[in-house]
């Protein structure tokens, strides 16, 4: 599995990417409007959309746009209950959407009845196809989202089957209090990114409910990108959240074996765990991942997901991202991964291009904005590379890779002092960073102060013994102490160890010529350069000149 390194802000409807829609309708649905004045019902206005949405997946003729981009796009248009009609921002929406229909609606309780309103817009003509209603007594909401999914359904002419019905009338759970810290539970995992509450509200949600499979997958989510935003973000490994994702998804399936949030948990959990515990870990998670597609084949994740278990093999990987993002346009890591992929080829218009879509579509995604610093430092665009990093920095102080990126940004400046203290940080927080030390070594060998550069780089060597640059340049900081043996000993093991790097044979050619005076073994090393990099003139020219 590759590892994805991974760097402003647009108008959100300028975000614009082609969805290709075959057969499928795209369907999004907003949150609805709370037009009773009672606060404490405020969180309808999220629970009603989560509902009609998850019901809506169940028709495999919709592609159903997760809620959160729906709100961000018709909050972006002012696209509200008094603006329905309004066709420019209608038209804006559905567009930045891609989507082919947008239910908004709104609901009003009196006393202990409650009453819900859909309205079905359709994007080419920016009209009002249908006005949906579902009128009765609180403790049947759940009932009356059903009726509000199936009206939707009917109204967009799509025949479905018992089973299908049944599908998308069933319940979770049956206790209002229970769905409310669910709801809730959501919007921390999906809109607010704060796994910490999510995983508090779906608890509470359990507690009252014991049975509620939702919120055992929602805890099971929840647990596994906390582990990933600790890992990544803050070098912090807690064993501990990955257990907990495996068990509460685990749990989730056993009530209910037909959900694919649970399934891709399960997955994600077999992604991270140890080969050691688990062999065949990536076939599990294939496995796994199979499943939540075979429930429901418009699951863009599941597709990331795949990309990620074929993350070897560049062709595959970019097919599924493709089919995620066709899925799920809003799908931030997809786009982030495809850079990746056009990163690693030195596509850097084309990565530029797939990391600026992530970072439109979630200002807050540090990774993109890291990626962009990586594309920008490629470009020689320095400046624009450092503002990159201190971005991913300020809200992630202590990310080891931002720390790291932003020091190799300095250095590449020459402010060798700035870059130093970085490098310095980077180490102080993860003191196994083989990259770091090798990067203070570095920072010493500009300064020529060759003694204290060898000792960084043996640290680095310590924590990654077949470091490239760690052993080339011990090499070449010995020669400058005139210490050859140590010198020929580092550069051959860099040249065993890295088939593709060139450099260590030629400065052993180099070595063996003018400091040892030894031209057989500075032909032979010559010639291994050579080999490596054919077109390498100064290499050539020793080697007939050696001749």
């Amino acid at each position: 599995m590759k590892k994805y390194i991974s760097l402003v802000l647009a108008v959100f409807f300028l975000l614009l990417f082609s969805v290709y829609v075959f057969a499928e309708q795209v369907i999004g649905v907003s949150s609805f409007t709370n037009l009773t004045g009672d606060k404490s019902m405020s969180w309808l206005e999220v629970g009603i959309a989560e509902s009609v949405s998850y019901k809506l997946r169940n028709i495999q003729d919709y592609i159903v746009i997760d809620r959160v981009n729906v709100d961000k796009v018709v909050n972006e248009v002012q696209l509200g209950q008094s603006g329905l009609l309004d066709d420019t921002k209608a038209k804006k929406a559905g567009k930045a959407l891609g989507a082919d229909i947008i239910v908004v609606g709104s609901y009003m309780k009196s006393n202990n009845r409650i009453r819900i309103n859909a309205k079905l817009i359709e994007v080419e003509s920016h009209k009002i196809l249908k006005q949906v209603q579902a009128d009765g007594v609180l403790d049947n909401i759940f009932e009356l989202q059903d009726e509000i999914a199936l009206k939707i359904i009917n109204q967009t002419n799509i025949a479905i089957t018992q089973d299908v019905k049944d599908k998308i009338t069933q319940n979770f759970t049956s206790n209002i209090s229970a769905y409310e810290f669910y709801v809730k539970g959501q919007e921390f995992l999906l809109n607010k990114l704060d796994y910490p509450k999510a995983i508090e509200m779906f608890n509470k949600a359990i507690n009252i409910d014991k049975n509620y499979s939702l919120a055992y997958a929602g805890l099971g989510k929840a647990y596994s990108l906390r582990n990933w935003e600790q890992r990544n973000y803050a070098n912090k490994f807690d064993p501990g959240l990955l257990e907990n994702s495996y068990t509460f998804s685990k749990k989730a399936l056993e009530i209910n074996p037909n959900l694919d949030e649970a399934h891709l948990s399960l997955a994600r959990y077999y992604q991270e765990a140890d080969e050691k515990r688990f062999a065949n870990k990536w076939q599990l998670c294939e496995d796994e991942t199979r499943k939540a597609l075979a429930i429901n084949p418009n699951n863009a994740e599941a597709y990331f997901l795949l990309s990620r278990i074929y993350g070897y093999d560049d062709a595959k990987e970019e097919d599924y991202l493709l089919q995620a993002i066709r899925k799920n346009n809003f799908l931030t890591d997809a786009h982030n991964n495809l850079g990746v992929i056009y990163l690693d080829q030195n596509k850097l218009d084309l990565a530029e291009q797939s990391f600026k879509k992530a970072v439109e579509i979630d200002p807050g995604f540090k990774t993109g904005y890291m990626n962009l610093g990586v594309v920008y430092d490629r470009k020689n665009e320095l400046d624009k590379a450092l503002d990159m990093y201190k971005t991913v920095l300020q809200k992630y102080p202590d990310y080891p890779l931002g720390i790291l990126n932003l020091g190799i940004g300095y250095r590449r400046l020459n402010m060798l002092d700035q870059a130093m203290e970085q490098f310095r940080k980077a180490v102080k927080i993860k003191p196994d960073y083989a990259n770091a030390w090798s990067e203070i070594g570095y920072i010493y060998l500009l300064k020529e102060q060759y003694r204290d550069a060898i000792k960084n780089y043996l640290a680095s060597l310590k924590y990654d013994p077949q470091y490239r640059y760690s052993l080339a340049n011990l090499g070449y900081c010995y020669t400058q102490l005139n210490e050859y043996d140590n010198a020929i000993k580092y550069l051959k093991q860099a040249h065993q160890y890295h088939s593709d790097y060139a450099w260590p044979a030629g400065y052993l050619g180099w070595l063996y010529r003018y400091k040892i005076n030894d031209p057989v073994n500075a032909k032979y090393w010559y010639s291994e350069a050579i080999k490596r990099d054919p077109g390498n003139q100064d290499y050539q020219q020793n080697l007939r000149e050696l001749q």
